[in-house]
């Protein structure tokens, strides 16, 4: 058996053992040998193999692979500029510390520095993103070999899914020729050399990781006693939950939510919603500076990563005493204001003094704002506007399923105006970076890990809501082979022609407008409905709310990849719609 083939096997088969079932290909010349591998193992029933022509997608489809499931997916790619494609992937990884590992590989050493086709500098490609880089030796065969290369990546599982800091790994794999099996390994059973007898015993891993990391909870009167000589816990405080990865959390924070009768406000993908004391518009209210300035808490505790208003941050940066709550190495602190850093989100303090005036401010504050929403929105009668798009189709997600939210207005929409509208569904995005990079693969992704055990009378649904330019930078993701298996995935589009995030910034002021479509909004006209369609994906288009929820009815009884595209009015009419909720807003809030 040749080298490369004999190392490609013996990889593949010990990333198996170490509990890898997810494999991302891209087509390449130089990556045949990890290629021949995982078709073998993909015959055997071992893995699932997903193959895609655009390694950006490829990448992003390993990232939301791994966000669901916690188990890193791998994500193979040729050499050159191919490998520089996953850069992307890597960086969001790396800042939402989800598990991924991307094998590149490259030409030998001896090509490097030569001018030699398709060869560039590939080792360290991905620089601090990842949380270990490996340039692989060129494979000899022999015992040494072997044990080389199944150690080697039960580090890289290792130091992908680290209970501290999991993210990304890279393995550079250098191959030389051939890099095609030999005539007589092309049907060499699973033990022949390089086989599963090469490796340890029943199948295990060649080095199982078995440290222990443990985090405990603490009271929360014990935790302001770290930094104050009076621990006595503040009766007024406010809760803060931003984008994290912990599904303990959210028990956690509605218990002292509850005891101390403070409210909450979360993020879309801080999945808090259905906590007691969760807010709606906590974000909208926070708008309002006059019933901010009133409201200023004794302490804010954050959990994981905050961003998504102003708002909301500037009440961060000016609370007497802020506690974050952050498990990672690089805790996010983005008003650089936590006066302390904690692992887990406390426990309440054994001797809770809670003032019901601050609670009941804020609920009736957040009742008269959603009055005021309801009024401001309904003016628009059955025209679409982005908000109208995120409330019905948060409220089209079944209570067990999942939303996959693209970044800039997408997100905020949910945020402000239909946070309470998703029930128990899962909520999640590309919040570490908060790029519309790769978003259709990462929900592509998501979604294939939630609904790998469904059974198949009773699936879960996955609806994904993002912009018209979010979907044509990613639409690649829809170039699948017919014969893998569809998720069950309604995208929604929200479709304004263009950027309108920037209608709702400094940027969109009139004082711009002679140059704000030219170099913000980038109106290009596209009919994304067509481009979904000429992928051979069911797409409908919608014009008003009733065809709206008539359209998402229609995609999630049919089952598959849909798209459903909702022409909303334009950005300027937009933007006059949500200066006219923040004015009812503000209305409201006065009399309160």
């Amino acid at each position: 058996m040749n080298a490369s083939t004999l190392q490609a096997r013996v990889l593949v088969d010990e990333l198996i053992r170490c509990g890898i079932t997810d494999f991302v290909l891209c087509p390449g010349s130089r990556s045949a040998p990890l290629a021949f591998a995982l078709a073998a193992a993909e015959k055997r029933g071992e893995i699932f193999l997903h193959v895609r022509l655009d390694e950006r997608s490829a990448g992003y489809l390993a990232l939301g692979l791994g966000k669901v499931s916690g188990v890193p997916a791998v994500v193979v790619t040729t050499s050159g500029t191919a490998a520089v494609n996953l850069h992307p992937a890597v960086v969001e990884a790396d800042h939402s510390n989800i598990p991924m590992i991307t094998l590149t590989a490259d030409r030998p050493p001896v090509l490097r520095g030569v001018g030699a086709n398709q060869t560039i500098a590939q080792a360290d490609i991905f620089g601090t993103s990842v949380r270990l880089a490996v340039d692989m030796a060129v494979a000899v065969s022999g015992e040494q070999g072997i044990r080389y290369w199944r150690s080697t990546m039960s580090r890289v599982v290792a130091a992908s899914t680290d209970a501290w800091h999991p993210g990304p790994v890279h393995v550079n794999m250098p191959f030389g020729d051939p890099l095609v099996p030999d005539v007589l390994d092309e049907d060499a059973p699973a033990t022949a050399l390089g086989g599963r007898t090469d490796g340890r015993a029943d199948g295990r891993p060649w080095s199982a990781d078995a440290r222990f990391v443990a985090g405990l909870s603490t009271p929360l009167d014990d935790v302001i006693g770290v930094i104050m000589e009076d621990n006595q816990c503040p009766a007024r405080g406010i809760i803060i939950v931003g984008d994290h990865a912990d599904s303990e959390f959210m028990g956690l924070i509605d218990d002292l939510g509850d005891a101390l009768g403070w409210p909450i406000i979360g993020e879309p993908s801080g999945n808090v919603s259905d906590c007691d004391t969760s807010l709606a518009h906590g974000a909208l209210i926070l708008a309002d500076a006059d019933f901010a300035a009133a409201h200023v808490p004794d302490v804010v505790i954050t959990v994981g990563r905050v961003g998504l208003s102003r708002a909301v941050l500037r009440l961060v940066a000016d609370s007497p005493l802020h506690i974050a709550v952050d498990p990672q190495a690089q805790w996010s602190d983005p008003t650089r204001s936590a006066d302390i850093v904690i692992a887990g989100v406390p426990l309440p303090p054994e001797n809770a003094v809670a003032d019901p005036d601050w609670l009941d401010a804020w609920q009736r504050a957040d009742v008269l704002t959603a009055a005021a929403v309801e009024t401001a929105l309904s003016a628009f009668g059955d025209q679409l506007t982005g908000m109208h798009v995120a409330r019905i189709t948060c409220s089209a997600v079944p209570s067990a399923g999942m939303l996959f939210l693209g970044a800039s207005s997408q997100v905020r929409h949910v945020f402000n105006l239909a946070s309470t509208f998703i029930g128990e569904a899962i909520v999640m995005g590309n919040r570490g970076t908060s790029g519309i990079d790769g978003t259709l693969s990462s929900a592509w992704g998501a979604a294939t890990a939630l609904q790998r055990d469904d059974a198949a009378d009773d699936p879960t649904w996955a609806i994904a809501l993002v912009g018209d330019q979010t979907f044509l930078y990613d639409s690649n993701a829809l170039l699948v082979p017919a014969a893998e298996t569809r998720p069950n995935l309604v995208i929604v589009v929200s479709d304004n022609d263009g950027g309108g995030i920037f209608s709702q910034l400094e940027q969109g002021e009139a004082r711009f407008a002679d140059s704000f479509d030219r170099i913000f909004a980038v109106p290009l006209g596209a009919d994304v409905g067509a481009i979904a369609a000429a992928l051979q994906v069911p797409t409908q288009v919608a014009h008003t709310a009733p065809e709206l929820m008539a359209a998402l009815d229609t995609a999630i009884a049919a089952g598959g990849v849909q798209v459903v595209v909702a022409r909303t009015c334009s950005r300027v009419a937009e933007a006059e719609a949500w200066q006219a909720v923040r004015e009812a807003v503000q209305a409201a809030l006065g009399s309160a």
